[in-house]
């Protein structure tokens, strides 16, 4: 198997022209069952959650860097309806417009000023984006989750290294080799979260996740890695305990909200908060961790789209362009307010294209909790079922036609309610295909096609919101400021490698300034 697992999966069900096959993937297991049928998955996900629940596949992965964070439980397990308690103000439309999106905003701010000296110093020649984006999405969440002043952050110190620098050393004498740049020291906390994220690319990719966790804690890396996040949460909890404490009652991080959710169940249960417990330090280290992957992974396949397609790219141009008349009268970037109020049709659709291509989350997984029936196959309890939106009915044609006798009588009811994908162009980056005419006015419709990145039903992706505010922030400003021209073919590959997250290879930019009146003309 290589390292893009879950790619392989699908492809596995193209050789054998089935929807639905089993595959023979551990030793000492049931085999898994992969599906790549939209409909059947949606129904599981959305109405047979009694009979599907969190994979116990899923939870391995991530019970030995969070044993105590909710993406692992079983719904049932009143533990996950008490974590999820903590954080369920942090995707609230207030938190978010109020918290979230200043912050995400100044990194993202951050990040085009960086990019602005590497297009000084590069002189014309690519650079690679992938570490830059990551550091970015890490500054941004780091700053939701914690107090932290941006003036601190990993981008703003290799944007001051840069700043001071005249300019770099080059063996080269062809624009299309790649520049590279020196690097600024990363601080130990945010050094720790990247290798701690890092482990799971072998924990992901091993037939025996929970073991190769074991073996591979026991590195002195590792080691030293959990140390420091272990000292970090410490630190900053008792900042936040102070704050709370104090009574100041505007949530200046998620952090403080937490904290301040866990004061008001402890005055409604008669009881003394419990701030240092497992279940804070574990939700916040799982925020950091799939706040700043997921987004960093979409976005650098979206780079990658937009660079790759240059119609597209100028008409989000465009559009962005058109969406902020006042910024553009003032020759200025559009303010985080701006920008989240904002409603721009294409814009929502070349995310969601992004999204659909990205191919982020390669599958969802659940567990069979009960003996059951997928498309007439018996499915014994304890099964893994992998849900794979990144193949047939997703983003190629689908295999075959499933009669309806087949499918459970809730897939029957719900016939209709998503639309489905032209098999002609399903392979193609295509923005319009989510955007529908309503009295003669563009508009973005979600339920288009079928799309599975973030899950559907009760354990749909937690962070939902919080990504599509991240990628409606960083397109927005990047659009706003740079041209992503092409690439040469060899520094444009769509390889890709399974970690926690569908990442690529390669993610190489070319980047000229786009002067407003130029764009505007």
């Amino acid at each position: 198997m290589t390292g893009e697992k879950l790619t392989w999966l699908p492809l596995q069900a193209k050789k054998l022209n089935s929807p639905i096959i089993q595959v023979f993937a551990n030793p000492l297991t049931k085999p898994w069952i992969v599906l790549t049928e939209f409909r059947e998955s949606q129904d599981i996900l959305l109405r047979r959650t009694k009979e599907f629940d969190r994979s116990d596949h899923f939870g391995n992965i991530f019970k030995g860097l969070t044993p105590d964070h909710h993406i692992s439980m079983k719904t049932a397990n009143p533990e996950f309806k008490a974590h999820r308690r903590l954080i369920q103000d942090l995707m609230t439309p207030a938190f978010l417009n109020e918290v979230s999106a200043p912050r995400i905003y100044e990194s993202f701010s951050s990040l085009v000023d960086l990019w602005t000296e590497k297009s000084r110093l590069a002189k014309g020649q690519p650079f690679s984006a992938l570490d830059d984006f990551y550091n970015a999405a890490l500054d941004a969440i780091w700053a939701v989750t914690f107090p932290l002043d941006l003036k601190d952050s990993v981008t703003n110190a290799q944007r001051q290294l840069l700043r001071d620098t005249a300019s770099i050393s080059t063996s080269t004498t062809t624009i299309d080799e790649p520049a590279t740049f020196p690097e600024a020291p990363m601080p130990d906390a945010q050094k720790s979260i990247l290798t701690l994220t890092e482990s799971l690319e072998s924990v992901g990719l091993s037939p025996l996740p929970k073991f190769t966790f074991w073996l591979i804690s026991l590195w002195p890396y590792m080691r030293k890695a959990r140390a420091a996040k272990e000292t970090m949460i410490t630190t900053e909890l008792e900042k936040a305990k102070a704050r709370v404490s104090s009574g100041n009652k505007a949530a200046r991080c998620a952090l403080d909200d937490i904290l301040r959710r866990e004061l008001i169940s402890a005055e409604k249960e008669g009881r003394e908060p419990q701030y240092n417990t497992r279940a804070i330090f574990d939700e916040l280290f799982g925020l950091l961790i799939a706040g700043h992957d997921t987004t960093s992974t979409t976005m650098t396949w979206g780079l990658k789209r937009l660079s790759d397609h240059q119609d597209v790219q100028k008409k989000l141009r465009q559009a962005i362009r058109g969406g902020f008349p006042a910024a553009i009268a003032e020759s200025r970037r559009p303010t985080a307010e701006e920008i989240v109020k904002a409603h721009i049709p294409y814009l929502d659709a070349t995310q969601e294209e992004i999204i659909r291509k990205s191919m982020t989350a390669g599958s969802v997984t659940r567990t069979a909790m009960v003996d059951t029936v997928i498309l007439g196959h018996r499915i014994p309890k304890g099964t893994n079922v992998f849900l794979a939106g990144n193949g047939p009915d997703f983003i190629e044609p689908p295999i075959g036609k499933i009669p309806e006798e087949r499918r459970s009588k809730s897939c029957r009811d719900a016939k209709g309610r998503i639309g489905s994908w032209d098999p002609s162009d399903s392979n193609l980056f295509k923005p319009e295909r989510w955007l529908t005419t309503e009295d003669g006015k563009e508009t973005f419709d979600a339920t288009s096609g079928p799309l599975l990145t973030f899950g559907l039903g009760p354990r749909g992706c937690f962070g939902r919101r919080m990504a599509y505010l991240e990628m409606k922030i960083a397109l927005v400003l990047l659009l706003w400021e740079f041209e992503l021209q092409g690439v040469p073919e060899n520094l444009s590959s769509y390889a890709a490698v399974d970690k926690l997250t569908h990442q690529p290879r390669q993610c190489y930019l070319r980047l000229l300034s786009s002067p407003l009146e130029v764009s505007c003309a």
